[in-house]
């Protein structure tokens, strides 16, 4: 069965992985099995075109500036504006007031939701305690950044909102997908069965390994931690009971264990 958390987005990557995979893995080892190979992987490639096409009709607005930029920009503008009051003559501007007595390279370190509501505290403090005319300039930097941030937010906000929320066309598309991936799990795990190693299964249906290699995906779950194996006990066990004779007492088994002893060495 294949990982309950692909998404729609994921149908794609896991699609392409597989396809790529079988060919390497599993053409040419046995020949008489390789049309059924060919086979899997032309209809994961119907599958996975499909998707394409389905999810690229879909309404989308990406962001104008990638998460990577647009928190680039807010860190470079976070370090920027704490040398700026820290080069005002007088000190007008007090560096506690804005960073609230956090080093602000530790504050440009925060991740997205943070560094955004850290951007917004300091362009609403720079609108109170600042001069409109000296750091205009920084006011229009400070808003700017805001304003890219927010957007990133709400763009993955929407992210995982269409991610649970699918339309009925990419629901019925990921269900035929996940039907012909299934399938050819099927296959190939017959295959390798055939071939004597079916433990090769997860390293061409990714969606099956502990830590995955596809690029573009995202686990939902930690691969499980290993438990050191515990060590050796190094004390000597202690001696079994020597089995007590079918109706002796107990105090005579030990008696009749040492006679049994005499009698294997000769009745020394």
């Amino acid at each position: 069965m294949a990982d309950e958390y692909i998404d729609q987005f994921e149908t794609r990557v896991y699609g392409s992985y597989c396809r790529e995979q079988m060919e390497d893995v599993c053409l040419g080892r046995i020949p008489p099995l390789d049309d059924m190979v060919r086979y899997a992987i032309a209809e994961q490639k119907k599958a996975d075109d499909e998707m394409t096409n389905v999810l690229a009709r879909q309404p989308t607005a990406p962001p104008a500036l990638t998460e990577a930029e647009a928190v680039t920009v807010a860190r470079d503008a976070i370090t920027r504006f704490a040398s700026y009051i820290g080069s005002l003559k007088g000190r007008p501007l007090d560096p506690k007031r804005f960073f609230r007595g956090v080093a602000p390279s530790a504050v440009a370190r925060l991740r997205l939701t943070k560094l955004s509501g850290m951007v917004k505290h300091l362009a609403d403090e720079l609108a109170t305690a600042g001069d409109a005319n000296r750091d205009a300039a920084w006011m229009a930097e400070l808003n700017e950044a805001r304003s890219e941030l927010s957007a990133l937010e709400r763009a993955h906000r929407s992210a995982k909102v269409e991610r649970v929320v699918l339309s009925p066309e990419v629901a019925a598309a990921r269900d035929r997908w996940l039907v012909v991936y299934n399938a050819n799990k099927s296959l190939i795990r017959g295959f390798l069965g055939h071939l004597g190693k079916p433990d090769l299964l997860p390293l061409i249906f990714d969606d099956l390994a502990e830590v995955q290699r596809a690029p573009g995906v995202t686990p939902d779950k930690a691969p499980p931690a290993t438990t050191p194996a515990p060590a050796p006990d190094t004390a000597p066990a202690a001696a079994a009971p020597a089995a007590a004779t079918p109706g002796a007492t107990p105090a005579a088994a030990p008696a009749a264990a040492a006679e049994g002893s005499k009698e294997a060495g000769g009745g020394k």
